[in-house]
């Protein structure tokens, strides 16, 4: 791991149209992490998210970044005319940064070629996108947003909609990304991810930085950060912690 951080946040603070939504956020993201952002809907994930694509401006604090830094984004849900006659490889090049898009070269193709390889999809990649389904769409996503080798890849849910097969097949790409990049995944089911993940960060107004994969509901409870936790057992079952509205001190 690199000593110098790709991304460093100190004491952010960011809102919209003078209402503050996070504040007092300090993260450092290195080479090769995999963290996982966690927390309630409305809690400030999707925020900080912006504040790391440079989309929305920092009320106070500051954002440092490594000279050069790329960031591919592969966001929740794509708003793609699925009638739109492109082909699967023709999506993936469109993430080509640099040189000619319309007319790319022989390395370019090569480079999209071996993207769709490591996704699976190299025996449909000539299919209409609007043909595939929606697990194989995401993983043809995927490989446009890693086509022009990012530093940072920031995955905001992107299985949403998933069934369980296609969900597992995404994530499983991610150990071998991470290889090559720093991945921020956005998720709500923290016990599916934790196995793919090193760390997690508890988004809720703030962020609680934890330098594991392993996080209790005693930890969720004490950073007032109610999220699903998955139990595995004979029979997969779900325990949900209470989500209590704590007012004043807490005991």
């Amino acid at each position: 791991m690199d000593n110098e951080p790709l991304i460093s946040l100190r004491d952010i603070s960011a809102g919209y149209e003078g209402k503050t939504v996070v504040s007092n956020i300090n993260l450092d993201v290195f080479s090769n992490d995999i963290i996982a952002f966690i927390g309630p809907n409305g809690g400030g994930k999707t925020t900080i998210l912006r504040i790391l694509l440079g989309i929305v401006k920092p009320q106070s604090g500051t954002m440092t970044c490594k000279n050069g830094l790329k960031i591919g984004y592969l966001p929740q849900i794509n708003n793609i005319d699925l009638s739109f006659p492109i082909s699967v490889t023709d999506v993936v090049l469109s993430g080509q940064r640099d040189g000619n898009r319309l007319f790319p070269s022989a390395q370019v193709r090569n480079r999209a070629a071996e993207l769709l390889h490591f996704a699976q999809l190299n025996d449909i990649s000539n299919k209409q996108i609007g043909e595939l389904s929606g697990g194989q769409r995401q993983r043809a996503f995927l490989c446009r947003a890693i086509m022009s080798n990012p530093d940072v890849l920031i995955l905001d849910e992107p299985v949403t909609y998933m069934d369980k097969v296609a969900e597992t097949n995404l994530y499983k790409l991610i150990p071998e990304l991470s290889k090559q990049m720093a991945i921020i995944l956005v998720s709500h089911d923290i016990g599916t991810i934790s196995s793919y993940v090193k760390t997690i960060a508890c988004v809720n107004k703030t962020l609680h930085y934890h330098p594991t994969n392993v996080i209790s509901d005693e930890m969720l409870r004490i950073y007032e950060c109610p999220i699903e936790i998955i139990s595995h057992g004979a029979i997969p079952h779900r325990v949900l912690g209470t989500h209590k509205l704590h007012i004043g001190n807490r005991e």
